[in-house]
């Protein structure tokens, strides 16, 4: 279905998807504990009609277990690792709160860190690779019409500067943050005086420790799908469970809006009004010219719940197209999606095209950083208003967000990408609650080939429960899985 440029191919086939999905979650449930688990992906660049093999739960005292995946590991980047040995670099280190100053790969200056934007909240500071982009003595910041002394910024609305001050001269709260990283004044100014503009800038933020004991499965094959590239994979401990030209690039459609959401949030102020006509915001007032000013924040709901290709440009509008997609792009590579080019903010175009493995690095920061992302993508219905108190609800289409354990989610459909979907899951077995990406590309059916990835990881996890002293066969020898990791 097509409505106003919005993209989007949700149909009667949600009937058939809820069914088989509510299966799962009835296997889901019925999982008890099973120990150590563990599965296998399937065989790189093996031909499509070849099922991929799960790992086994041999009946032996010591299983002898082996894989078809090659072990690739994308290693996760500690600040050590990314310093370099010639000319000046800063670190802010979010989970130990302090910034770094080094000058050919040695330590000069460290200085605590006071704030910086609260987790889970739109205003969180993005963690990535950067690089010095302004520096002002004195920034007026129009979002908290605040001074902000010594500022240094990095990304969209980010900075590292001094306690901010209104203008008569009062200082803002200690609980005051719009996610820059503030310094005390007289350290943002030893800061200010050593960075240049260029300066090489990494945020770290450590993930947060989860349950990484790794999951045992029953032997299965994983079913055959339409997709031309899938991934299943743990976002809580990287390791890939089942996957198809992870490594391929493919063009990704509407699948885009998450990144154009994402770089909304984080160069624009969510507080921010832009005016659009009814007519291209709504379904429900399609012949209507009437223009009626929105907060940057609600329009997120349409472009994602609806995949309003409206919306996504005149966000991508709002300081100039060109350099919204570059955001895009910059956020990609500040992400490790180096597979990943933007050409647009809507998916339109077939040159916006992406990786499984890129876009799983993408759902994971979102579910890790910008949870609230995935929160608009599984809301059955909103209602927003326009300035002059006049409401507008929007319904979501995505046949998954009706499901309890779907985290979140995002589609597309273009003639060149096929269908594609990038959706997260919270799955159990019994014990751990663990939230896995399913992602598909180029697919003939999304909902079908992601409810046969879905449904296969269940079944696999509730057969495996059933095989005896699985536990002690896990504890006797550790499994290898691939990982994806930032």
């Amino acid at each position: 279905m097509k409505y106003g440029g919005v993209d989007h191919s949700f149909d009667t086939r949600g009937f058939y998807f809820f069914v088989k999905f509510f299966v799962l979650c009835a296997v889901l449930a019925s999982v008890g504990y099973i120990g150590l688990p563990y599965v296998q992906s399937r065989l790189a660049g093996a031909p499509k009609d070849v099922p991929a093999q799960a790992m086994v739960v041999e009946h032996a005292p010591v299983p002898v277990l082996s894989s078809t995946t090659p072990k690739r590991i994308i290693n996760a980047l500690s600040i050590e690792d990314v310093v370099p040995l010639e000319g000046k670099f800063i670190a802010a280190d979010l989970s130990s709160m302090q910034v770094y100053l080094y000058q050919n790969g040695t330590t000069t200056a460290t200085y605590p860190i006071l704030t910086k934007g609260k987790p889970g909240t739109p205003w969180e500071t993005p963690s990535g690779f950067y690089a010095v982009q302004t520096k002002e003595e004195n920034h007026f910041s129009t979002i908290g019409s605040v001074n902000m002394p010594y500022s240094m910024q990095f990304y969209g609305n980010y900075f590292i500067h001094g306690w901010p001050t209104y203008p008569n001269g009062t200082p803002v709260a200690s609980t005051f943050s719009g996610g820059c990283i503030r310094l005390s004044t007289a350290d943002a100014a030893e800061v200010f005086a050593f960075a240049e503009k260029n300066t090489g800038l990494f945020v770290y933020d450590a993930k947060t420790a989860t349950a990484t004991v790794p999951w045992v499965l029953a032997r299965l094959d994983v079913p055959l799908v339409s997709a031309e590239s899938y991934l299943v994979a743990d976002i809580d401990s990287g390791d890939v469970y089942a996957e198809y030209n992870a490594g391929r690039q493919m063009p990704i459609a509407s699948v885009t809006k998450l990144m154009t959401a994402l770089v909304a949030n984080e160069i624009i102020s969510f507080e921010k009004e832009v005016p659009t006509t009814e007519g291209e915001l709504s379904r429900a007032h399609a012949s209507s010219t009437e223009r009626k000013k929105f907060f940057i924040g609600d329009l997120l709901y349409p472009l994602l719940m609806e995949s309003n290709n409206h919306v996504a440009d005149m966000l991508a509008s709002f300081y100039g197209t060109e350099g919204f997609v570059k955001w895009m792009n910059t956020t990609a590579q500040a992400l490790g999606m180096s597979q990943t080019r933007f050409a647009d903010p809507s998916g339109i175009s077939p040159a916006n095209k992406a990786t499984a493995d890129d876009l799983f690095r993408l759902a994971t920061y979102l579910a890790t950083k910008k949870s609230f992302v995935w929160d608009i993508t599984r809301a059955p219905t909103k209602t927003i208003k326009a300035s002059d108190a006049s409401s507008y609800t929007f319904q979501n289409l995505n046949v998954f967000s009706g499901v309890k354990s779907f985290v979140g989610g995002k589609v597309g459909q273009t003639t060149a990408a096929g269908e594609t979907m990038v959706s997260v899951f919270t799955v159990s077995n019994g014990v751990d609650k663990h939230r896995v990406a399913v992602i598909v590309l180029r697919s003939n059916d999304y909902t079908e080939d992601t409810t046969r990835l879905t449904t296969w990881l269940g079944e696999a996890i509730a057969q495996g429960a059933a095989v005896p002293d699985v536990a002690c066969a896990g504890c006797a020898f550790k499994p290898e899985y691939r990982k994806i990791e930032f």
